[in-house]
């Protein structure tokens, strides 16, 4: 039986408000920081609790809300199409998927020096990406905090302009941007993203540790996949979100 993160019972009404998703993609290095970041912000605000779903790797700190490790690539789909408002790391691809659904997503960069990744090629990205508009940039808890209240206040600022037709050559882009910033001579692989008729086949993962999504996400049953698709979503991502 997999592991089941469980939803506080504090006794609260039905929340209203944004559906957030938060995804810390498929790196192996543990992404504590943004999980404690998303904990302490539900611990002041519970009745979002049911409204959030963190995808959170390999984190040894587990979420207060809704969430699994990982998803796969249907799992990660749904997920996106059913969120008002995306939180994840500096990934391109993950940023991407945000844009093809119109969502100007609220990124917190990985860094070498807290052992969250290999280098800092995500924090140079998304500073560019924030110059650009183009992501919402939380370097702080304080800032992480400040921009999901703004959410409430102001979800219209969290929606992007970024047609899903041109995703792909957006992306393309930046990935010879972040080739600049980081100085890498190999190639890189096509970091490729399309809209809700044009998926990849990547994936977050697998449904370990899967809990019931928060209300208007997908049931449970649509969240299941099987073992090989789910290794094999799981290698494919992993490559992506290397960038």
């Amino acid at each position: 039986m997999p592991a089941v993160t469980p939803v506080p019972d504090r006794g609260l009404r039905e929340p209203t408000g944004p559906r957030v998703l938060l995804t810390v993609g498929t790196d192996h290095h543990p992404f504590n920081r943004l999980v404690r970041w998303a904990n302490d912000w539900l611990e002041v605000h519970p009745e979002q609790v049911p409204r959030f779903f963190v995808q959170s790797g390999t984190a040894s700190l587990r979420p207060i809300c809704p969430g699994s490790a990982y998803l796969d690539a249907g799992q990660l789909d749904a997920a996106l199409d059913k969120a008002d408002v995306v939180v994840c790391h500096g990934g391109p691809a993950t940023i991407a998927a945000g844009w093809a659904r119109g969502l100007l997503p609220i990124a917190v960069p990985r860094l070498p020096q807290l052992g969250e990744h290999v280098d800092d090629h995500q924090l140079s990205f998304c500073l560019k990406l924030a110059e650009l508009g183009r992501v919402r940039l939380a370097q702080t808890q304080t800032e992480f905090a400040r921009l999901l209240e703004e959410v409430a206040r102001d979800l219209a600022a969290f929606h992007a302009s970024v047609p899903a037709t041109d995703v792909d050559a957006v992306v393309a882009r930046f990935g010879e941007l972040v080739d600049g910033l980081v100085g890498r001579s190999r190639p890189r692989p096509p970091l490729i993203y399309r809209g809700r008729q044009r998926r990849t086949a990547g994936g977050i993962g697998n449904a370990s540790g899967l809990s019931k999504p928060p209300p208007g996400f997908p049931r449970a049953a649509t969240w299941q996949g099987t073992d090989a698709r789910v290794r094999a979503d799981l290698a494919r991502r992993s490559n992506k979100e290397r960038g």
